[in-house]
C-alpha cells in the first residue's frame, strides 16, 4: 500500500483533491452542466492528476482508490457547488485561488512521493508537474476549450518552479512543513505575479 512507504499526510491530499474539486465544479457550473456533470468534473478536477502520477509510479497502486474518502469528497463538493453554483458566477477570483492552491498542493505532494519512491530530481520534479496540471488539462479537454497549461500565463512553469525548490529542501533535510510551505510559496507567487503583470512565455507567431 501506498501510505505504508510514502509520508505524505492524509489531510494534505485531501487539501489538495478538494482545493481542485472545488475549483472543477465552479468551472462546470459556468459551463452549465448537470449535477452528475459537475460532480465528474470535481472528482477529475481533484484527483485525475494524482491518478496519473501513481500510474507512473507504477508499484504502489492508485491512491485515490485506496483512500475513496477522496473520492466522495470531491464528488459532494461538486454537488454542494452545483446547487449554490449562481455565485459561482461572481466568484472567478475565488475559482483561481482554488486552482492555484490545488496546483501548488499537488506538486509537492508528488514531489515527496517521487523522493519517497526512490527518484531523482528531474523525474521527481516532472511528476510533481504532471500532477500539478494534470486534473486540469482533464478538465479543459473535457470541457472543449485548450487547456490551461497550453495557453495561460506561466502555469505550468509555476509548478515545476516549486516542485523543484520543495526536492532541494527536502534533501537538504529541511524541516518538512517548511519545505511544502515554500515549495507551495514559491508557486502561488509565480503564479499570482504572473496574473498580476500579465506575464507569458514566448508563443509561436502568426505566419
Amino acid at each position: 500500500m501506498l501510505e505504508t512507504v510514502l509520508t505524505i499526510p492524509f489531510w494534505l491530499e485531501m487539501a489538495a483533491a478538494l482545493t481542485g474539486g472545488l475549483s472543477g465544479a465552479m468551472s462546470a457550473v459556468r459551463a452549465r452542466y448537470d449535477m452528475f456533470g459537475v460532480a465528474c468534473i470535481a472528482i477529475i478536477t481533484g484527483l485525475a492528476g494524482g491518478i496519473m502520477r501513481d500510474l507512473l509510479l507504477q508499484d504502489y497502486g492508485i491512491y485515490a482508490f485506496q483512500k475513496p474518502t477522496l473520492i466522495v469528497a470531491c464528488a459532494v463538493a461538486g454537488v454542494i457547488v452545483f446547487y449554490f453554483g449562481k455565485l459561482a458566477t461572481y466568484l472567478d477570483p475565488i475559482v483561481d485561488l482554488l486552482d492555484n492552491l490545488s496546483v501548488a498542493l499537488w506538486a509537492v505532494i508528488s514531489v515527496g512521493k517521487g523522493i519517497a519512491a526512490g527518484l531523482d530530481i528531474i523525474p521527481s520534479v516532472i511528476l510533481g508537474t504532471i500532477t500539478a496540471v494534470g486534473g486540469g488539462i482533464l478538465r479543459d479537454v473535457l470541457g472543449g476549450i485548450t487547456p490551461a497549461v497550453l495557453r495561460k500565463r506561466i502555469y505550468a512553469v509555476a509548478s515545476l518552479m516549486g516542485a523543484w525548490l520543495y526536492y532541494e529542501l527536502t534533501r537538504l533535510n529541511v524541516d518538512g512543513s517548511a519545505s511544502v510551505l515554500a515549495g507551495m510559496g514559491l508557486t502561488l507567487v509565480i503564479r499570482m505575479l504572473a496574473a498580476h503583470y500579465q506575464w507569458r512565455l514566448p508563443k509561436v507567431p502568426h505566419p
